[in-house]
């Protein structure tokens, strides 16, 4: 038979692993929300990882600081590259390709700095929008060169800057639509 005081710490204990839970799962909706409006959602969990404890600014800006990363890797692959080859058509397309990066690589530094610390949050779809077109448009100039057909050597990066481009997109959209937004 339960006595008193034995069933109020039973019922506090589940009293307080309800609220745990719900708690979790509160903060957790920042990331499910985030990763199910990207363009692959799984892409997105893997990148920002399984820790749901972090809140839209938090994830705006974690995005923006990995598509940056991967800006910068990719611009750094791309001087190898260059580097490397002796045909003009390669050296055309990396060229090209590196004043998408080089020009994404500008956009992002600021776009913490002078967007989300400002509050101008609208603009993160034009920002998400202009990386996805990096991706696209360096992968489509490897198939552009007249008699000839190159493959890309930038794939995947350039399949990373779609990625990460839906997810600035998606984290904007986010980021403008929360209640509660903190900037610390």
């Amino acid at each position: 038979m339960a006595t008193p005081s034995s069933f109020s710490i039973g019922s506090t204990l589940v009293l307080c692993i309800i609220f745990a839970s719900l708690i979790a799962l509160t903060t957790s909706n920042s990331l499910a929300d985030l990763c199910i409006k990207c363009q692959s959602p799984r892409f997105c969990l893997q990148v920002f990882g399984l820790n749901p404890h972090r809140n839209p600014y938090q994830l705006t800006v974690e995005a923006i600081h990995l598509t940056f990363t991967n800006a910068s890797d990719t611009t750094n692959k791309i001087h190898t590259f260059l580097d490397q080859t002796n045909d003009d058509n390669l050296k055309e397309i990396y060229n090209y390709c590196l004043n998408y990066y080089e020009a994404s690589i500008d956009i992002l530094s600021d776009a913490e700095e002078h967007l989300l610390r400002q509050g101008i949050y609208d603009t993160l779809s034009n920002i998400g929008a202009f990386v996805q077109e990096v991706g696209f448009s360096c992968e489509d100039r490897f198939q552009e060169i007249v008699d000839d057909s190159y493959v890309s050597t930038l794939t995947q990066n350039n399949n990373n800057m779609k990625n990460f481009g839906s997810i600035i997109i998606a984290a904007g959209n986010l980021l403008s639509n929360s209640t509660s937004t903190n900037n610390n």
